[in-house]
């Protein structure tokens, strides 16, 4: 559990395609209307699981990290707090401009779309992603993706990566409302699924990828899983869960580079 002090720093306190040296055509979101509502959005209920089992579980400290997809910066603001040194990026410039709006003195890159990433071989010492690979629509431009993010970590790099379970389309959440026909089960690789953001009523279209997809994706990319988290809630916690005190909505990989 938190300590207060770390709880402040916890309330101080997401987009991203890139394409890398192929022709990919992908559907980008449209933040342009949305970029302010997304800004609003807090590091609690449900989404507090994922950031409470990074936090507590130390997974990303004193590091040199780049958060792929940081969106209007809630993330990148959460892991500075964690000691980090941090450099967000994303590809739509209205969440780059809540992001620097924010935070002013932090590092937002706005990315090209069908450009690389514009860092070199080993950059960082870490990547963090916090739903971004759920937006990718197809299994070729899913490996491209994790491939670029192992390039830009050192040889003894590791990065983070959270993302929706398969249970989190059939729950019943504080956080997301999922009560839709896209996601009535078998969920198959690839297929669209849907959720609404509460309380800002965001609707989002995703795409499902399932345990065995990631991990594949992973080792393709030179990384390999040393843990996996699937956090729930506590009855301690003061909040009013829902599935989440039984069912994991969320799951968080932590990798590293394969020797």
């Amino acid at each position: 559990m938190f300590s207060e002090h770390n709880k402040q720093k916890l309330s101080l306190l997401t987009q991203l395609f890139i394409i890398v040296q192929h022709d990919i055509t992908m559907p980008s979101p449209d933040y342009s209307q949305q970029a302010e509502r997304y800004a609003l959005r807090e590091l609690n209920n449900t989404d507090y699981l994922a950031f409470r089992t990074v936090a507590e579980h130390r997974l990303l400290r004193d590091s040199f990290v780049l958060d792929l997809g940081c969106g209007s910066g809630r993330s990148s603001r959460f892991l500075k707090a964690l000691g980090n040194h941090v450099v967000g990026a994303d590809i739509s410039p209205e969440m780059i401009a809540q992001a620097r709006k924010a935070d002013p003195k932090g590092d937002y890159h706005l990315l090209k779309p069908s450009q690389p990433l514009p860092f070199v071989d080993g950059h960082f010492q870490a990547f963090f992603s916090s739903w971004m690979l759920l937006e990718i629509g197809n299994r070729s431009d899913l490996d491209l993706i994790v491939r670029e993010m192992a390039r830009i970590i050192c040889p003894s790099g590791f990065g983070i990566v959270v993302t929706n379970t398969k249970e989190f389309y059939e729950g019943n959440w504080l956080s997301c409302l999922v009560d839709f026909p896209e996601n009535e089960p078998p969920l198959h690789s690839g297929q669209q699924v849907k959720a609404r953001l509460l309380p800002e009523n965001i609707d989002v279209t995703d795409y499902f990828w399932s345990d065995k997809d990631y991990k594949m994706v992973f080792i393709q990319a030179g990384l390999t899983v040393k843990q996996e988290f699937r956090p729930l809630g506590n009855s301690s916690d003061q909040l009013h869960w829902k599935d989440e005190i039984r069912i994991a909505p969320y799951v968080i990989y932590q990798l590293e580079k394969s020797l």
